[in-house]
């Protein structure tokens, strides 16, 4: 690895605006001769297996490619310590259990021809192999499957143009990624649906007539988690492994603070320990309830003190990832 007592870690999905783990430090890279495209099938985080959601996996450059551009893609490395590494690992084996395996890769900083590699990160792969590759397609029906789809981590249309923002604030030209983008954000506004901190109450009235009934269903549940927040919850590190990494629902042991006044049953974002939005969700619980039993273990609660019979302050099946 590229330092002694660290295990380095190359994201360039959705770990990139949600790694879900702590770290010691982050910085940008780039890996040769791969590509990054949206040919991974999603039937457990964007869609489902009766409409997959589509997401990226890395595709490497035929030996016998004639052009003279050398495939890069760029994201994000983060660097954990050794004692940490095993349990974050494994979590991210779950995470990435829709047909992506660990592989090492060299790691660059800089662009030019002779750089060396500045050492070997781990790097998940969805190889052609596994279940639920799906393979090439137009970007037009690409951006057509993302944009119809829902799965139980959120709308596919959120994953696009969250890596799409991280692209695009590296200052990263990746032509795949940001046609696409263009053209589901041209569905959008054609279909007049808005990004995650706005409703979508129209979307299912634009596709009532060439959805299947299962889409209209998922997209009527989901419409509730894109009004506007009425409150924040900011959440531990390990809160953070646990719903983002498996799928976990939110127990009130791993809640730090609550921010606004809300009752229960209310839409309200996850937020991290550096502030950063990772979910939201439907609360069981009002905001007075939830400061009476942060950082509790369920037995210090739930079905002793009154009012509180449910253990989870969100249940997972009430939340998405951003």
């Amino acid at each position: 690895m590229c330092e002694d007592m660290f295990v380095y870690l190359f994201g360039y999905g959705s770990l990139m605006w949600r790694p879900g783990f702590p770290y010691s430090r982050k910085f940008n890279a780039y890996i040769k001769g791969w590509k990054r495209v949206f040919y991974q099938g999603s039937t457990d985080h964007r869609g489902t297996v009766e409409n997959p959601g589509r997401v990226v996996t890395l595709i490497k450059q035929p030996e016998d490619d004639k052009s003279n551009e050398v495939w890069l893609t760029w994201g994000t490395v983060y660097s954990i310590s050794d004692d940490a590494a095993m349990p974050i690992l494994k979590n991210l084996d779950y995470r990435e259990k829709g047909g992506y395996e660990r592989h090492e890769l060299d790691v660059f900083l800089e662009e030019a021809d002779d750089v060396e590699p500045y050492g070997k990160a781990i790097v998940y792969l969805a190889t052609t192999e596994n279940l639920e590759f799906l393979g090439e397609d137009t970007n037009e029906n690409i951006a057509n499957q993302i944009f119809r789809s829902i799965g139980p981590s959120g709308r596919n249309i959120d994953y696009l143009l969250k890596l799409a923002n991280s692209l695009h604030d590296m200052g990263v030209n990746d032509k795949h990624v940001f046609e696409i983008e263009r053209l589901v954000l041209e569905l959008m506004s054609h279909h007049k649906i808005n990004h995650h901190n706005e409703t979508i109450e129209n979307i299912t009235d634009s596709l009532l007539s060439s959805s299947p009934d299962k889409s209209l269903e998922l997209l009527n549940q989901h419409k509730r988690f894109y009004s506007k927040p009425l409150g924040q919850l900011c959440i531990d590190d390990g809160a953070v492994q646990a719903i983002s990494q498996r799928a976990k629902s939110l127990l009130p042991v791993g809640i730090i603070s609550v921010f606004g006044k809300f009752p229960k049953d209310s839409l309200v974002t996850i937020l991290d320990v550096n502030s950063s939005q990772i979910s939201r969700g439907i609360t069981n619980y009002s905001s007075d309830e939830i400061n009476l039993i942060i950082g509790k273990q369920s037995k210090d609660y739930f079905n002793t003190l009154t009012g509180f019979t449910k253990e989870a302050v969100i249940d997972h099946d009430n939340l998405i990832l951003l």
